[in-house]
């Protein structure tokens, strides 16, 4: 079975020496130094403008070498050509993301990344015209204040849940609580814990998060009926004192 190393190694040596390939990196896991049995692969590469689309398709054959795709799910936009892919060879958990970027269009200021960010760093392999830098997080507090203000009236809006409750109407119930108390209670706490990356939602939110957080959070979660969004709307308003709290003692 074909690991990670091997396939990072195979995709480096294939691209490095093409005039018109100008970076190689890695994001996501790799990046941050997150990985385990059950990490995929988010391969970055940087190229001319003309050679996006042809390019990630070069790379698609080259690694047929390495064994048959048995899943493909491609999605080409100006900027970006990117695939999913899946070697039948490797571990069911070890997809493929390959991006290739156009030089020309996305520019130097998309891979100036945030030091010691969280949630996005690049594992660089190579990168011969310069193109990844780093630059320190500049909080912007009105930003901030607006985006909590926001999520804040929605919280407090529950009447648009509970009338769902009253008219005995579970799915537009469950609808309205995660859109207008679930959601942006998390997009609250991340102003306070991770205010780069504020509209994450839940993705990779147990490792961004204090344990504690994360299990409070967990519990708004956790409903199967109208009476649990009904007590979790009570717990929701004691959040938003808790958490706002903590949001204008950070802000001040």
């Amino acid at each position: 079975m074909l690991s990670r190393n091997e396939i990072i190694q195979f995709l480096k040596e294939f691209s490095q020496n093409k005039p018109y390939v100008y970076a190689m990196w890695l994001e996501g896991a790799d990046g941050v130094s997150r990985v385990d049995v059950y990490s995929d692969i988010d391969f970055w590469f940087d190229v001319k403008k003309e050679y996006q689309e042809s390019f990630l398709y070069e790379c698609i054959e080259e690694l047929k070498k390495l064994g048959p795709i048995d899943s493909r799910v491609d999605e080409i936009r100006a900027e970006i050509a990117q695939s999913n892919i899946h070697l039948a060879n490797t571990s069911e958990y070890l997809t493929l993301d390959i991006c290739v970027q156009s030089h020309e269009i996305r520019g130097y200021h998309v891979t100036c990344y945030v030091k010691n960010d969280i949630a996005e760093l690049p594992f660089i392999l190579f990168d011969k015209d310069h193109i990844i830098s780093f630059r320190e997080y500049e909080v912007d507090i009105d930003k901030l204040k607006n985006i909590f203000e926001h999520n804040k009236n929605k919280i407090l809006q529950m009447s648009r849940v509970k009338k769902y409750i009253r008219r005995n109407q579970y799915l537009e119930a469950y609808m309205k609580y995660i859109e207008n108390i679930a959601d942006p209670l998390v997009q609250i706490v991340r102003l306070i814990y991770t205010p780069r990356h504020y509209d994450y939602g839940l993705c990779h939110i147990s490792d961004h998060l204090p344990k504690e957080v994360v299990e409070e959070l967990q519990v708004l979660y956790r409903v199967t009926n109208l009476k649990d969004i009904e007590d979790n709307l009570e717990n929701a308003s004691s959040l938003l004192k808790k958490y706002g709290k903590q949001f204008y003692t950070k802000y001040k």
